[in-house]
């Protein structure tokens, strides 16, 4: 069957429109009205639940809204003195944490009824609150004031408390404020850490371990009446460290420090007091200290024309700042001057160089080498305790010559010297001594009598405590034991011996000797009445010898025939054209404080009562004092 061909192509095609009738468009406008009415009720609806709900739903949202996370400052350890008095504590103080976006909310319905509660509560101008509550108005943590003190924190909450439903949004961070109670006191031992820890003095430098705790943390949100709902993970505090120091006998130390340079002055004062027989130091002062409430303030330190011309020097204020914050008593070295003579006289009897019975004769002058040594006087002959009673050069040279230079330069290490001590304070120093090669006639003869080489105080006073104990080497120290915040002991001083030094037959004729010093020899104002004191004074130049600058000194102990108290006092430079190189103005110091201290550490007078203002002149002191005002130290 043929099949009919097809026309191809759109040119014969048909196109059938299709037309929207009335019927359709009908439908359609019935449906459009539907639509829209549909929204205008809900519109309708929505403005209603608005009206009706719209805290109800704000509330909730913000329910769902954690509120600033924060940290919980932990409490820095305390700082007591081996008594429990507290040197260093913490002041709890406030700040005050607005939230915005709470205050802010349901309309604005709190705002005005806490901007009321702040201003009444706190020194601040509504002003200022409503400008916070404007600019910062979606912040949930802004930092409306610090360190607020409690009376005001609690003032607020009372008023908090009686309107509850409108005062919203004001919270409080807890911090903590070092405070020093005593002010300069101890200021040297005690130290202080910068804001950020990197640097600082003291204790509270070289044990910020201990004394730093651990933060905690603090999250929570607001239920659906905006109550803030807390969750706590609290912070762990710094343990406490229980010093060595002694409150009672560190004031009187400072107090007799402050007398001196009012009366005479110096450039500085040093003085340590310890315990010989475990190492524990009692008092250490440098001076009159600084400000430990205000370390960086120079208004004590320096005059205040001298602070008009530096103005704003940072340079210079730092580096007067520094010079402020040194320990004399480990920072600053010198030569320790006849004090030293007792080492090596404890030296020359452990060899056996030196008896009881040794003879010395003193003209006065050795030459050697082209180089004159003098001595503080011609003592003719004598016997090895005279030599430390009369502080006798010539003595000194000749029991040096014997032990030889290298036995010498040994005691001088076995002694600590040359050596940190190793004491519980930060940058300590280590002295200077002279080289065993280099120890030839003249360095060894006057290395004898401390002269050419340099000491700390913290050194001598560990040394000088050894062998009046003794024999015994203590470390010297300034912590007595940590405590954690349960109680619990987290370090306690073992208070170990680090080394022998001299024998016990030793001990006794240089406590016999320095005690023969105090009563007949050069060492007479450090007398005490109704005490044994044992010691010996020194007096050494500084720098350029032509200059004529001295450091004067005395070291001794109490009881002498069993020494509980070692008590070392250098004074540099005396401002006094009559004693600036006599070891008086030191003897006199020594005895001032002795007579505070021994009955608060419970050393009481072997007759008669106690005298606090007693005349220690007497018969016979000006001999000593024209005998050590003539004490000369090597010429070349």
């Amino acid at each position: 069957m043929m099949k009919t061909p097809q026309k191809s192509g759109r040119a014969g095609a048909k196109v059938k429109k299709k037309i929207m009738t009335r019927k359709m468009q009908a439908r359609f406008l019935l449906v459009f009205c539907a639509v829209l009415l549909l929204f205008f009720l809900l519109v309708i609806r929505v403005v209603f639940l608005r009206q009706k709900h719209g805290v109800d739903y704000t509330n909730a949202v913000l329910s769902h809204q954690s509120y600033v996370n924060t940290n919980i400052p932990y409490e820095r350890g305390r700082i007591t003195d081996r008594n429990g008095a507290v040197l260093a504590k913490n002041v709890v103080t406030y700040n005050v944490i607005l939230d915005p976006s709470v205050v802010n909310a349901n309309n604005g319905m709190y705002v005005e009824p806490t901007i009321k509660a702040i201003t009444k509560a706190f020194d601040l101008n509504a002003s200022d609150v409503r400008s916070v509550l404007t600019e910062k108005a979606d912040s949930m943590y802004y930092i409306l004031l610090k360190g607020r003190p409690y009376e005001e924190v609690s003032r607020f909450k009372e008023l908090q408390e009686e309107n509850h439903k409108l005062v919203k949004g004001v919270w409080f961070e807890t911090v903590f404020t070092r405070v020093y109670p005593y002010g300069s006191l101890a200021s040297h031992v005690i130290g202080f850490v910068n804001s950020d820890q990197s640097m600082g003095t003291g204790i509270e430098y070289q044990y910020n371990s201990y004394l730093t705790g651990k933060p905690g943390r603090e999250s929570g949100y607001y239920d659906n009446e905006l109550n803030l709902i807390k969750k706590t993970w609290p912070a762990e505090d710094g343990d406490t460290i229980i010093s060595t120091i002694d409150i009672a006998v560190q004031t009187a130390v400072e107090k007799n420090i402050k007398k001196f340079n009012e009366e005479t002055g110096c450039e500085n004062i040093g003085v340590i007091v310890m315990n010989p027989n475990n190492g524990e130091i009692y008092a250490m002062a440098s001076n009159e200290g600084f400000d430990l409430n205000n370390p960086f303030d120079l208004t004590g330190y320096v005059d205040a024309e001298t602070l008009l011309e530096i103005g704003d020097d940072e340079r210079t204020k730092n580096d007067l700042r520094n010079r402020m914050w040194r320990n004399f008593c480990m920072l600053y070295t010198f030569e320790p001057g006849s004090t030293f003579k007792c080492l090596t006289v404890a030296a020359a009897l452990e060899e056996g160089v030196a008896g009881s019975d040794s003879k010395y004769f003193c003209s006065g002058l050795a030459e050697m080498d082209d180089f004159k040594i003098h001595c503080n006087a011609r003592h003719e002959n004598v016997n090895l305790e005279e030599s430390l009673m009369y502080s006798c050069n010539m003595a000194m040279i000749d029991i040096a010559g014997k032990l030889g230079r290298s036995t010498f330069r040994s005691y001088q290490d076995r002694f600590g010297l040359g050596a940190k001590t190793g004491i519980d304070l930060p940058a300590e120093e280590s002295g200077i001594l002279i080289d065993v090669s280099k120890l030839n006639e003249v360095e060894l003869a006057t290395s004898s009598f401390g002269q050419g080489f340099n000491v700390t105080m913290v050194q001598m006073a560990a040394a000088y405590s050894s062998i009046v104990n003794g024999g015994y080497y203590y470390t010297p120290h300034v912590v007595k034991k940590i405590i954690n915040a349960n109680g619990a002991t987290v370090y306690e001083a073992k208070n170990t011996i680090s080394a022998r030094t001299v024998s016990k037959s030793t001990a006794e004729f240089i406590r016999n000797a320095t005690y023969r010093t105090v009563e007949e020899g050069t060492a007479k104002p450090a007398k005490v009445r109704g005490y044994l004191v044992g010691g010996k004074t020194g007096t050494a130049q500084k720098g350029i010898r032509a200059e004529g600058k001295y450091i004067v000194s005395f070291i001794g102990s109490v009881p002498a025939d069993n020494p509980q108290v070692v008590i070392y006092v250098v004074i540099d430079e005396v401002h006094s054209e009559t004693l600036f190189k006599s070891s008086r103005p030191a003897t006199q110091l020594t005895s001032d404080i002795l007579q505070e201290i021994l009955p608060h550490l419970g050393l009481y007078p072997s007759e008669g009562e106690i005298d606090y203002g007693v005349d220690i002149e007497g018969p016979g002191d000006e001999i000593g004092s024209s005998v050590e005002e003539k004490e000369q130290d090597t010429e070349h």
